[in-house]
């Protein structure tokens, strides 16, 4: 709040509201009483009394420390004169009760219902792993039996050339034969 400032009686909120009122004017009076042999310091010691005047000041160095005398009582006069808590209604409580049980039974529910979908997806997982298991081992025993296979072709084309070596000498031999027969009945006509 900016020095000097009263407040109205109307914006005033209570036991607490007036009692820093009366404090302000205690340091406005202690302030104007001072106005009169200003010292160096000027408003600071003014404020300084006043302060201790409420309490113990202590200084070190640049810092003030402030200890205010009867703190408890000064909090208990600054909180609300009454607090009026309702007593608890026990129909109120009946029925949080019955809506906590309520509640309870939903989340069993809930639960029970999770725990059969981890199941049910947990079987289906171990269904897929062990389908994608046999894949891969039926897939290595048809790589395996593809390789043999392949062994044994190759043998067999090895087998085969071998056989065919005679192959092109013949084929020599037949034109050969060829040629000379078309000569003879080249000359027969």
């Amino acid at each position: 709040m900016a020095e000097g400032r009263r407040v109205p009686p109307a914006e005033a909120e209570g036991p607490g509201e007036q009692e820093r009122l009366g404090a302000e004017r205690r340091l406005e009076a202690l302030r104007l009483e001072g106005g009169a042999a200003r010292q160096p310091g000027g408003r600071r010691a003014t404020i300084a009394s006043a302060l201790e005047l409420e309490g113990s000041v202590r200084r070190q160095g640049l810092l003030t420390h402030f200890v205010a005398s009867n703190l408890q009582r000064k909090i208990q006069l600054s909180a609300p004169a009454t607090s009026p808590i309702p007593p608890v209604d026990p129909a109120a409580l009946r029925e949080l009760v019955a809506l906590a049980g309520q509640v309870a039974a939903q989340v069993d529910e809930l639960l029970r219902s999770v725990h059969c979908g981890l199941q049910a997806l947990t079987a289906l997982s171990v269904g897929c792993i062990q389908t994608y298991r046999d894949g891969v081992e039926s897939l290595g025993e048809a790589v395996d039996t593809s390789i043999r296979a392949m062994y044994t072709l190759v043998a067999r084309c090895e087998e085969l050339d071998l056989a065919m070596q005679p192959v092109p000498a013949l084929a020599r031999r037949i034109r050969d034969m060829k040629g000379t027969l078309e000569r003879l009945e080249g000359l027969c006509k």
